[in-house]
């Protein structure tokens, strides 16, 4: 099922108020805690109308495209992800839909302290579940903010000494029909740890590219690269690409030369290799050579570095 069919009948399915749970997800000492939220009609309400109407705005008015890390969608677009090829991610949504397994929620400080984002889980059916992610903090209980609450009652003011949870109108998130719909793509990365989970593949990744091209320097490379996490997300990115395989030093000779670029072959030990060099200014160069940054139009004659692009 496409992406945009799934996403039409998630709309569809709100028509007959499907039954809605709240989920918060907190880490005390690194251990994750799914714990419910025991709501009543009025409150079960609101958040099925968040969930509606975040799904309902993309489907009106926003472009579908796949996830790419390396990739900053334009304001009509919404990236997804098909969770068929991330068995991993769709594992971990699975386990925010077990709404029945979860124990009730407790005032507890320390769950409270480590709390990280919270699910509101959609079911439409007993065996069909949407799940909005969003992110948020201990901050959102508003006892903790700076200073103290009051609230009127019977004509003047007392002291607020129950806690009081803040929830907004947004979600960063969605799963639904195996794609995951991704309205705020940093806190997606947050919720998700995504930039960890590179960190930890960057080297089986800078391994697949130098064994396809090779680098003259490359433990300064790979040093360059797992130390910043911007540089981290475009190995991934080139990692993927169809092109990978058969890219030669000769067609980067070709490019290299076509855009002028800064970048050095050499040849050591009868093989040519690309050099890597790590002051600021060219330490990307390499990086946007491989990921085809550099593009001429076909109307003007004229040559482009861009950030992102789609193949036609």
């Amino acid at each position: 099922m496409p992406a945009e069919e799934a996403l039409g009948i998630l709309v569809a399915a709100f028509a007959a108020n499907p039954s809605t749970n709240v989920l918060l997800v907190s880490e005390p000492e690194g251990e994750t805690v799914i714990q419910r939220l025991n709501l009543d009609d009025g409150l079960a309400a609101d958040f099925r109308s968040v969930a509606q109407d975040a799904c309902s705005y993309i489907l009106g008015a926003l472009r579908l495209r796949a996830y790419d890390p390396g990739y900053k969608p334009e304001p009509d677009e919404l990236s997804y992800i098909d969770l068929a090829n991330d068995a991993d991610l769709a594992t971990r949504i699975q386990e925010l839909t077990r709404v029945q397994q979860a124990e009730l929620f407790v005032e507890d400080d320390a769950v409270i302290d480590a709390l990280r984002f919270y699910s509101i889980v959609i079911s439409p059916s007993a065996r069909r579940h949407a799940v909005f992610l969003r992110s948020y903090s201990p901050k959102k209980e508003l006892s903790r903010k700076t200073g103290f609450a009051a609230i009127l009652g019977r004509g003047h003011y007392n002291k607020v000494e129950t806690k009081i949870f803040l929830f907004d109108w947004k979600v960063d998130c969605f799963a639904w029909g195996g794609y995951l719909f991704i309205p705020n793509v940093s806190s997606f990365q947050r919720i998700f740890k995504y930039f960890e989970g590179l960190r930890a593949k960057a080297q089986e990744t800078l391994d697949t590219i130098l064994a396809q091209i090779p680098v003259s320097n490359a433990d300064d490379f790979r040093n360059a690269c797992i130390g910043q996490i911007q540089m981290i997300s475009k190995l991934a990115q080139i990692a993927r690409k169809p092109y990978l395989p058969a890219v030669t030093i000769a067609d980067l000779r070709r490019t290299i030369n076509e855009f002028d670029l800064d970048v050095q072959i050499a040849e050591i030990d009868g093989e040519e290799r690309l050099v890597f060099e790590g002051a600021p200014a060219k330490r990307w160069l390499i990086l946007k050579l491989l990921d085809d940054n550099y593009l001429g139009s076909v109307m003007t004659t004229l040559k482009y570095e861009v950030n992102s692009k789609s193949p036609l």
